[in-house]
């Protein structure tokens, strides 16, 4: 009954007014918009009937958004001139990370438990994970929903046969001695019809302690990366390996990995102010570190959420999978970067998500501080060689394609896309400063807000204030 009725509460088809309208079909702005944007950077398109823009991937040139009011399908194949193509509109919290299984053509939706609300305030405690058809664009359609104990983001494991669901507590539904909800994962060989893997991923994740799994990313190897409160962590998912963890040589599945490397943190430790290992990257370029991203979005610079990166050597024996409150294993840090004291900066936000152009030259999101390129080639000087910056921005992802062109979701602006021309050896550029404005920034019971929203959006969507 429960997947009947969740079933049939996503089917309703929302109002004309929340789906994007004449918007799409008109020519895109060329100017850009009002703030500063660096040399090297050139504004193309905003497409402001995507506000509430969350995450974004692609299937060939279409672009999909995830949105509050549904997924969306643009043309992209000229970046400067999107072109509106599908829609399938339903309300959607949060989805952070939509992803794409390029070969089937499928796209998986994660619904969060708690709905627009944090923390919870409805009894019904599941998320689930919806799988989509997107093969033909213009008329996307459901082939199947299956409720999980969490929900917040859902990533393709081995080639998109097993799905990870990560997502934060509600405080139903999980044992009291957890901090947080372990990643639940989805057989999807059969997308139709998932099956549930027999027992969670990611366990004792924090000092031996099983606390909140944020996101996973899997690199150039098939390594699962998993993110969230204590550290990141890695795990084989196919083939025969050596488990870092035990000694021992076995098996790997997308229910039952081994272990590989990774392990605890000091940033992104719960602390009075709320923090969270939000996501992170293992290179190809350079496999010997880590980057990744805290976030903690306070007022207060000094604690503010930062990007980072991290150094695995120590971590190949397991010792980042053993680790105890009295016998600690940590990362270490090569080097940290915050827009705070950055010349042009007016404060600090925290990082969030940020994607690679494939030589160490990232796209990161930092909120109010917009869209930063960062040259993080040598590990332990993080420099900064371009930006993107509106002063009306509330950039929660950046992400590069083909051909220098960056795609971002702003929660408040829409989408906006840019021509990014940087050389092999950029040299660090510096932002003008933006006006303060003002933000909904209260903390949650857990984790502190952990998506910020403009005052201005909040006045006119007040159901999304109401999330906290």
């Amino acid at each position: 009954m429960l997947r009947r009725l969740l079933t049939a509460a996503c089917a309703v088809v929302l109002p004309l007014s929340v789906l994007p309208g004449s918007a799409a079909m008109r020519a895109a702005p060329v100017a850009p918009p009002a703030g500063a944007i660096s040399s090297g950077v050139q504004f193309l398109a905003n497409l402001p009937e995507l506000q509430t823009a969350i995450s974004i991937d692609f299937l060939g040139t279409t672009m999909f958004a995830s949105t509050v009011t549904g997924i969306y399908a643009y043309d992209v194949t000229d970046p400067a001139t999107p072109k509106l193509v599908g829609a399938l509109p339903q309300y959607i919290w949060e989805n952070e990370d939509v992803q794409i299984d390029q070969k089937r053509k499928l796209l998986f939706l994660s619904r969060d438990p708690r709905g627009f609300t944090s923390p919870a305030t409805t009894a019904f405690p599941y998320g689930a994970v919806q799988v989509i058809d997107i093969s033909n664009p213009t008329a996307m359609v459901q082939l199947s929903m299956t409720l999980l104990p969490s929900g917040h983001t859902t990533s393709c494991v081995d080639g998109c046969n097993y799905t990870w669901t990560a997502g934060p507590a509600t405080g139903q539904t999980q044992p009291s001695d957890w901090g947080g909800r372990p990643v639940f994962a989805l057989d999807m060989r059969d997308p139709a019809h998932p099956v549930q893997c027999p027992h969670p991923i990611d366990e004792h994740r924090n000092d031996g302690k099983t606390d909140y799994t944020h996101d996973v990313q899997v690199d150039s190897a098939g390594i699962a990366w998993v993110s969230g409160s204590g550290g990141i962590r890695g795990y084989w998912v196919n083939g025969t390996h050596r488990n870092a963890q035990t000694g021992q040589v076995q098996k790997a599945t997308g229910c039952d990995p081994v272990p590989y490397a990774g392990g605890g943190t000091d940033l992104g430790q719960l602390t009075t102010v709320g923090g969270v290992m939000h996501n992170s990257l293992h290179p190809a370029w350079n496999k010997k570190v880590l980057l990744a991203t805290e976030e903690v979005t306070v007022t207060n610079c000094a604690k503010s959420g930062k990007f980072a990166t991290y150094s695995l050597d120590g971590s190949y024996g397991g010792a980042g999978f053993r680790s105890t409150p009295a016998h600690r294993f940590r990362l270490k840090v090569l080097d940290t970067w915050t827009p705070e004291h950055q010349p042009g900066s007016t404060g600090c936000d925290s990082a969030h998500y940020f994607s690679d152009r494939g030589d160490g030259i990232t796209a990161n999101a930092f909120y109010t501080q917009g869209t930063r390129f960062l040259d993080v080639r040598d590990p332990k000087h993080i420099t900064q060689v371009a930006y993107y910056r509106p002063n009306d921005a509330n950039t929660w992802a950046a992400y590069w394609r083909p051909g220098g062109y960056v795609f971002v979701a702003d929660f408040g602006r829409g989408v906006d896309i840019l021509k990014v021309t940087l050389g092999k050896h950029g040299k660090a550029v510096s932002a003008p400063g933006l006006p303060a404005r003002s933000l909904v920034n209260l903390p949650s019971r857990d984790f502190g807000w952990m998506c910020q929203v403009p005052l201005s959006v909040a006045a006119t969507r007040p159901e999304l204030v109401a999330r906290r």
